[in-house]
Order: C-alpha cells, then sequence, then structure tokens
C-alpha cells in the first residue's frame, strides 16, 4: 500500500513537467503566457534546429567622424523575425572615448515587428571608439545580439559646445496645449460636432481675426468721427456753400452781348473825329 501511495505521489508531482509540450522535440519547452522565451522558452517552437531567438538589426550612419565635445545619433532598427513575441533588454556599451547619453530600457517586440531606437553618443577624448549596441533576449545570460557603432573623436573642439552650454531651454508651450484642448472639449460639449486640438486652434485663429478687424474698424471709425468734430464752424460753412455749387446753386459769371469792337475800328472813329 505505501509503495502504491508513493508511486502516486511521484505521478502527481511530475505531471507538470510532464505536461509541459516541445512539439520539435529539441528540448526547449514551447513558450506559454508564464514561460515565456525571456525565461528559457524556444523561440521557435516549431524547428527543431533552432530555438535561440533571431533579430535583424542596423544603424545609420555606419560610421561617424566627432570633434571633441559634439554629439552624434545614430538612428537603429530592430526587428523581430521569430514567430513569438520577445522582451528584450537594450543597452550600450561605451568607449572611454566616448560619453553615452543613451538609457537602457526593456522592449516587447512582437513577431514581425520593427522597434527603431535613437542612440546618442558624444566626444569625450581624442581617439578611434567603438560603441556597441547590446539585445539581450534571455533573462540571466549572455548578449543575444550586438550591432558596432565605430565612431572617431578628433582632438578639435566642437564649435557649438560653449554655445550649447550657454543656450537656454526653449519655451514650455505646454499651457497652450492645454487651453486648446479644453476649448476642443468645450466645443465638443456645447455643439452638435466633435472638435480635435487643431480644429480647435482652427477656430481660435479664425475668432481672433474676425475680433481684431472688428476693433480697428471701430477705432477707424472714432478716428474719423473725432477729426469731423474737431473741425470748425467756418469749415462747415465753407463745405456747405461748396456742397451749394456743386449742386448747381453756384455764382455764374456775366456774359457781355454783342462782340467788342477792333482795335482798328476804335482808331479810324478817332481819326474822324
Amino acid at each position: 500500500m505505501r509503495r502504491i501511495t508513493f508511486a502516486v505521489l511521484v505521478t502527481l508531482l511530475l505531471v507538470p513537467v510532464a505536461a509541459a509540450n516541445d512539439r520539435d522535440g529539441d528540448g526547449y519547452a514551447d513558450p506559454t503566457e508564464e514561460f515565456t522565451v525571456w525565461d528559457g522558452a524556444d523561440a521557435y517552437p516549431d524547428k527543431p534546429d533552432i530555438h535561440e531567438p533571431v533579430v535583424l538589426t542596423g544603424c545609420d550612419p555606419p560610421v561617424a567622424t566627432i570633434d571633441l565635445g559634439e554629439p552624434v545619433t545614430f538612428t537603429c532598427t530592430i526587428g523581430n523575425e521569430g514567430p513569438v513575441a520577445l522582451h528584450v533588454l537594450i543597452d550600450v556599451k561605451d568607449d572611454i572615448h566616448l560619453a553615452n547619453q543613451f538609457d537602457a530600457a526593456y522592449h516587447d517586440i512582437d513577431s514581425g515587428e520593427v522597434l527603431e531606437l535613437q542612440v546618442t553618443l558624444s566626444g569625450l577624448s581624442e581617439g578611434v571608439a567603438m560603441a556597441k549596441l547590446r539585445i539581450f533576449a534571455r533573462a540571466n545570460s549572455s548578449v543575444n545580439h550586438s550591432v558596432d557603432l565605430p565612431i572617431e573623436v578628433t582632438g578639435e573642439e566642437w564649435p557649438g559646445m560653449n554655445s550649447h552650454s550657454e543656450s537656454t531651454d526653449p519655451p514650455d508651450i505646454s499651457f497652450i496645449n492645454g487651453l486648446l484642448d479644453d476649448l476642443a472639449i468645450w466645443l465638443t460639449a456645447n455643439t452638435p460636432w466633435k472638435f480635435d486640438r487643431m480644429q480647435a486652434g482652427i477656430i481660435l485663429l479664425i475668432g481672433s481675426g474676425l475680433l481684431v478687424g472688428t476693433v480697428r474698424r471701430f477705432q477707424a471709425q472714432n478716428a474719423w468721427q473725432r477729426n469731423m468734430d474737431k473741425k470748425t464752424r467756418d469749415d462747415r460753412v465753407s463745405e456747405a456753400r461748396f456742397d451749394e455749387i456743386r449742386r448747381g446753386r453756384g455764382h455764374q459769371h456775366p456774359i457781355e452781348q454783342g462782340i467788342p469792337e477792333s482795335t482798328e475800328c476804335v482808331m479810324r472813329r478817332n481819326g474822324r473825329e
């Protein structure tokens, strides 16, 4: 009886192990939600000849030359070519000639997905450096994949180093975005249409233009009225006379009747006399 009980207990203890699936029979269990590739599962559960995760990487530019203090940014892409999603740790191993500005972080990359990262390093001392973008696809293991980032640091100081250190941070315009968001929410709540931030900004711009135009027109009318009030009474009388002349009531010059005698006629008449 004791042997039977012991055999049952051993069987029960081995059930979870026996229940682990290994479709391709390569000794690596198929991945599940509880046991992922990061934990040691098979990255290719249907291929017995491959079980390690495979990623495709590339960085641009392939080579960089910078001055002391000058930054360079590499655009790196990391693609998951396997059939299983990956949970990876990505960091950058710098060099004695470089200052690393990239923060290591964990990323989830689905099957067929391509992740894009910006890696920025700056020149610390003169020399030829080799930084490495490293990808860890399994916990407590060595680097799964790495990309070389060759950089030559010259002995010249970057001209923008001093200006960069003295430059001020760009103005914070987040409050403007907040105001536009509030306006969009108010317009959506009080009209039958739905508005986003851009549409709210366009409406605000058009409304501001109309308001400025109305104010300027009102100011022009007030200025014209003030100028009219400053005119003297004589100016108003002169303008009234000008209006009468323009309406046909003006002074008419006398017209002489007949044709005046010529000078020769006058001299003959005086000679006969």
